[in-house]
């Protein structure tokens, strides 16, 4: 019988692991067939799709709800195929709503569950009730997640984060500005407003009074906004015209050309700040949405009790980057605090220490597997 997996992503961030573990395991299984859930970056790697997950991303009961009817029918129809194909293995990356009841009528059903990246892996406290229900293997990227899985019964390994490896520039800073039309030596700020089309919308118009109010300061800084694959850039630049008639380069290519030669950054709190982080880049984390979400954080804020949002300072447990949620991001406020990124060499340093710690906690220099490992042994061995 052919062999074959079904990855199932959700979020941005698990569409390129995804992508990214689709494209080791066909370089070692060139028959291999690879089916999952996921978007650009899943569909450039030739795994045929059974959904497309680029516009799922939501945050909040009130964002989750819209998208709630797409998901379900994906889900049922995934259902279906993985009843009838009956893969070698299913590989769902974190997005847990979707992949954790998924995976738990599947391992029911006697089929065989690789749970990489499980949702929730970075809390220190606690790991997710169901995931040694639901998975045979769990793969975790945190020392402390695959501690505690295994702890209440997982077989749980850690192994490196992905973007230890993936997240490098792939242009000269030289070559990087010329494309973009800034002068390498003046400063760069990055703004990254997120993926999920609610973030950008909220995010960007707020960018743009910060940039403002920042070159009324520093008329020599330079601003970049990076576009996510699936969004339009002139969709973008309508948003930033709500904030700013200034210009505006958009950097549609990989942000981690942008994070690598960037001075500093203003970044929505996801992937993208653990990014930054890899990439040496300093930064201001921001979330903000609309007055919906800015209720329901108020309501549940206390019940969520999260110290931390971005994943920094949630890795280290410590105060690393300065976070605005909702009501205090404002552009007074980001802007007082942003400029000493840029003029205080010790702000700056105490964050660039801090990330070196973080490539440490997050494996480097360890003897660790990566995940593409681990799947090809199982791939190998059909009673593992």
């Amino acid at each position: 019988m052919k062999r074959s997996v079904v990855i199932l992503t959700g979020e941005a961030s698990g569409d390129l692991y995804g992508a990214d573990l689709a494209q080791a395991l066909k370089t070692r299984f060139p028959e291999l067939a690879v089916y999952g859930i996921g978007g650009a970056r899943m569909q450039a790697a030739e795994v045929t799709l059974l959904a497309d997950s680029r516009d799922w991303g939501a945050i909040g009961i009130v964002e989750s709800l819209k998208v709630a009817s797409k998901v379900w029918l994906a889900f049922l129809r995934t259902k279906r195929f993985l009843h009838t194909q009956k893969p070698s293995l299913i590989i769902p990356i974190d997005f847990g709503a979707f992949n954790v009841p998924l995976c738990r009528w599947a391992k029911a059903r006697g089929l065989r569950v690789l749970y990489y990246i499980p949702p929730g892996s970075w809390r220190r406290d606690r790991q997710g009730a169901d995931l040694p229900r639901c998975a045979d293997w769990i793969i975790t990227p945190f020392a402390w997640s695959a501690e505690q899985l295994q702890a209440m019964g997982a077989r749980a390994y850690w192994t490196p984060h992905p973007l230890l490896r993936l997240a490098r520039p792939s242009e000269t800073k030289e070559v990087f500005c010329e494309r973009l039309g800034l002068d390498p030596y003046r400063p760069i700020i990055a703004l990254l407003p997120g993926s999920r089309r609610h973030e950008v919308r909220a995010l960007t118009p707020l960018y743009a009074r910060v940039a403002d109010s920042v070159c009324t300061l520093m008329p020599e800084a330079q601003f970049v906004i990076s576009v996510a694959p699936h969004l339009n850039p002139d969709w973008i630049h309508t948003l930033w015209s709500d904030g700013s008639r200034q210009w505006i380069p958009t950097e549609t290519r990989s942000v981690w050309n942008l994070l690598a030669h960037a001075d500093a950054g203003v970044i929505c709190s996801g992937t993208a700040t653990l990014e930054a982080a890899l990439l040496g880049t300093p930064m201001l984390i921001v979330y903000r949405g609309d007055w919906l979400m800015n209720l329901e954080y108020k309501l549940r804020r206390k019940r969520l009790n999260l110290r931390w949002i971005g994943l920094p300072n949630l890795i280290l447990q410590r105060d690393v980057c300065p976070e605005f949620i909702q009501e205090a991001a404002s552009p007074e406020s980001l802007t007082r605090a942003f400029i000493p990124l840029l003029r205080d060499e010790s702000a700056r340093r105490a964050q660039l220490q801090a990330f070196a710690e973080i490539r440490q906690v997050l494996g480097e220099g360890q003897d660790l597997r990566e995940v593409h490992e681990w799947v090809i042994d199982l791939l190998g061995c059909a009673t593992c």
